[in-house]
């Protein structure tokens, strides 16, 4: 069984008939939407066209929602329909971001993750949802899809639909009769002209679409969405934060080892200064966990991540990822500050440890990568070869730290060097990463790419990426770091260096949250 929606834009007036059946049934609050009403214009006066669309969630086969939650607060049932539970939704917001269809939100008094479940108290008794109830044109269609002789398997069969972001292979069970593709597609519309009835929100989508009606669209007669409620983004500063810490708390260790025994044998470094590395990356990675869970909506809840993970999500993986490094680190700074002795020679239990630590190193640093390619929503996070570029960022982060702090460390000049190699190797990798990354669109979806990676080089980032991020964050620091210029200054550079790589994180975050996507 698989119930889902045909709406029929030959018949929709756009009277909002169905927006406010909806929030009267199931108490929806102000300022959120379980589905509503987008009003798009073409032409111009005194030959102007307007068309509507009813969106809403697309109780998908595949859904993304799902597959990210870390702790199964969102299942598919039996019937077909996406639902959340609201007992157990730590309001993390992935779901929000898996979705390509913005069909999610969280409930201001509860913190809780929201969106539309088919009126299935409803469907349980045998009637049919408000929105279908109530509209006056019978616009809005249910029924069951795996049902051959339903409605809305019928007009599957003999009449021409079409369904919303196909390429974001999530199986859609909603489907348009006659509608005009600029009101179901956002990449051919543009709001920057102003709302019928409403202002608009101030914000990251709002200077983009500025961005892209008077620079990229110059010349385009492209349709303009004339009224849209506000979808706000959703991951802030905490989240680019995060990013930043986690690099730091990853780097740390994996650029420490080359500095450490047995790889640097004779930096001078005793047990109690070797214990150094693994306790500012501990440090980092506490403040890494007291970030993401200051983000969440329901942070007393943040425990049931671990008590009952959805292993298929890489919140869940990461968050394991993350205890397990800590715990690994707690044990490195206990052994190096009680036997520092061990760290004499090289054994198999201080290599085993090393190695086993650095592994899960650098999965924090690079499990993000794989977070990012469950937001089916993003698609700027979702460019190929990211989790290298994480790895590559962490080792700039971390060897730039040591550098920093080597004199209170107590780490020779020839460990310092060894840095500043690891430091510059990581940034031309880092900087290399970065200048390509227009060519690394995920499949399927390099249009869509486009337009999200012209905001960073052309559009409202492209200040602050290419003066603070490429040329003070890396192109200077490269420079410094190649030519024999006093030690000192490697710290300068260091310095500059992080500078640099936080804007990037930061960029990434608020770029990829850009672009409107419904």
């Amino acid at each position: 069984m698989q119930l889902g929606f045909v709406i029929d834009h030959s018949r929709c007036i756009g009277c909002h008939a169905c927006t406010v059946a909806c929030k009267s049934e199931n108490d929806v609050p102000l300022g959120s939407f379980r589905t509503w009403v987008k009003y798009t214009e073409q032409g111009t006066f005194p030959q102007v066209k307007r068309d509507f669309a009813v969106l809403r969630c697309n109780q998908c086969t595949d859904a993304p929602c799902v597959a990210i939650c870390p702790v199964t607060a969102l299942d598919k049932r039996a019937d077909g329909i996406v639902d959340v539970n609201p007992e157990v939704c730590i309001g993390c917001k992935g779901c929000m971001q898996a979705c390509p269809y913005d069909a999610l939100y969280i409930h201001p008094a509860t913190g809780t993750a929201e969106k539309c479940h088919f009126c299935a108290h409803r469907t349980e008794s045998g009637l049919a949802p408000a929105c279908a109830v109530v509209c006056p044109t019978e616009a809005i269609i249910p029924g069951d899809f795996h049902d051959p002789d339903s409605r809305v398997s019928k007009l599957r069969r003999e009449v021409d639909l079409v369904a919303r972001r196909l390429e974001a292979n999530t199986g859609p069970n909603v489907y348009y009769k006659e509608v005009n593709a600029s009101a179901v597609d956002p990449s051919l519309t543009n709001a920057a002209g102003g709302f019928l009835w409403a202002n608009q929100v101030a914000g990251l989508q709002l200077d983009a679409q500025t961005y892209e009606a008077f620079e990229e669209r110059a010349t385009i007669d492209s349709a303009r969405t004339v009224y849209d409620v506000a979808h706000p983004h959703l991951w802030g500063g905490r989240v680019g934060a995060y990013l930043f810490t986690k690099s730091l708390a990853a780097g740390a260790f994996l650029a420490g080892l080359f500095v450490m025994p047995p790889l640097l044998p004779d930096a001078g470094l005793s047990g109690r200064m070797i214990a150094w590395v693994p306790g500012l990356a501990l440090l980092w990675l506490t403040v890494t966990t007291i970030l993401l869970v200051a983000d969440l909506k329901r942070p007393e809840r943040f425990l049931l991540i671990l008590r009952r993970p959805n292993w298929n999500s890489w919140i869940a993986r990461g968050a394991v990822v993350l205890v397990v490094y800590g715990v690994l680190l707690a044990a490195w700074l206990a052994l190096a500050l009680l036997r520092p002795g061990l760290w004499g020679e090289p054994s198999s239990a201080s290599l085993a440890l090393n190695g086993v630590t650095a592994l899960f190193a650098a999965l924090s640093a690079c499990y993000t990568a794989w977070l990012f390619v469950q937001s089916k929503g993003r698609v700027l996070w979702m460019k190929r070869g990211l989790w290298l570029h994480l790895v590559a960022q962490a080792l700039v982060g971390g060897a730039a730290m040591l550098i920093i702090l080597a004199p209170l460390v107590g780490l020779g000049l020839e460990g310092v060097d060894r840095l500043r190699r690891i430091l510059l190797v990581a940034l031309l990798l880092h900087q290399g990463l970065t200048l390509v990354e227009g060519r690394l669109a995920p499949p399927g979806r390099q249009e869509e790419y486009q337009r999200a990676a012209r905001l960073v080089t052309r559009g409202p980032f492209a200040r602050r990426h290419w003066i603070v991020g490429v040329g003070l964050g890396m192109a200077l620091p490269i420079v410094m770091l190649l030519l024999f210029v006093p030690p000192m200054l490697w710290s300068i550079a260091s310095v500059l260096a992080l500078l640099g790589l936080h804007t990037e994180e930061e960029i990434l975050v608020q770029a990829g949250q850009a672009l409107p996507i419904s």
